[in-house]
């Protein structure tokens, strides 16, 4: 009998597993720079993953698919909402961290009132510890601390401490965010199933509870073209509630600099035109 060379061998550890990232993988310094377009980035990214498989998946001759591709890709969409929930998290705290960081360029600014609304902020010494050697943003350390990001409301609130007059989330915008958190909610913490509970807590769930979650195979599409308009609507209504609040008159720079931050670029720029199709489920309107 031929011996098993492999006989006695440690099983590898999961983090050996770790394998070199995409090209297309997306760093902290990305959302530093331009939260809105590193964030725009994954969604497109995801977007085209999930129709990659889509693409690809078995069909039967009249073009429905078959039993196992139409189980399977419920699976890939519960995975990218719960991942673009993540990077929708980074885009909010690394946008309140930049601008936090350019409260220098405002014309007054008072630590003690900005402390005070933020509820005094208490930094974990733990997790400051880990910028040893290296540049720590001041505001990425602040946004750390603040709580509740998985809630659009609270998430104003923290922009408005900083003296910005208009919500970043307006109130049309709120169901969206508050139906996306939930989601993901569900999904991490209860195994895709959406409780009675949970369902209560979101307007626009109640009566959907004590099931799983599943979704259409354009629930991705419309996912990501909604992403975009959101976001180049934070994005809008920040840069407009930040120029009164600046010293006058503003230097070239100080103005080129919030612009080169607040900027918001796609890969599918189409996406960003409000003139894109109303009908957002429609798989054949697709960017090209």
């Amino acid at each position: 009998m031929a011996k098993n060379k492999k006989a006695g061998a440690s099983p590898k550890t999961l983090e050996s597993y770790l394998s070199e990232p995409s090209t297309k993988a997306i760093s902290l310094t990305d959302y530093m720079s331009a939260p809105a377009s590193a964030f725009l980035r994954y969604v497109c990214d995801a977007f085209d993953a999930f129709e990659h498989c889509k693409n690809k998946f078995t069909k039967r001759a009249d073009g429905t698919y078959k039993k196992d591709s139409d189980e399977s890709l419920p699976h890939l969409a519960g995975a990218i909402v719960a991942t673009t929930m993540g990077h929708f998290e980074t885009y909010q705290k690394c946008l309140f961290a930049g601008l936090f960081e350019r409260t220098r360029y405002f014309a007054k600014f008072d630590p003690t009132v900005v402390s005070k609304k933020l509820q005094n902020p208490t930094i974990d010494l733990t997790r400051f510890c880990a910028y040893r050697g290296v540049a720590a943003p001041v505001g990425l350390t602040v946004a750390d601390a603040l709580p509740s990001w998985h809630c659009a409301e609270a998430v104003n609130w923290h922009f408005k401490a900083l003296g910005i007059k208009q919500d970043p989330f307006s109130n049309d915008d709120l169901a969206a965010p508050s139906v996306l958190w939930q989601f993901r909610h569900s999904i991490v913490h209860t195994g895709g199933w959406l409780t009675l509970p949970d369902s209560q807590k979101v307007k626009q769930l109640h009566g959907k509870g004590d099931q799983a979650i599943a979704f259409k195979h354009t629930f991705i599409n419309a996912l990501a073209r909604r992403l975009h308009k959101l976001v180049k609507a934070v994005n809008s209504r920040l840069a407009d509630g930040i120029s009164p609040l600046l010293k006058t008159p503003v230097a070239p720079e100080v103005q080129a600099d919030l612009d080169a931050f607040l900027f918001i670029s796609s890969p599918k720029p189409v996406w960003l035109d409000a003139a894109q199709p109303a009908d957002e489920d429609d798989p054949a309107a697709e960017p090209s």
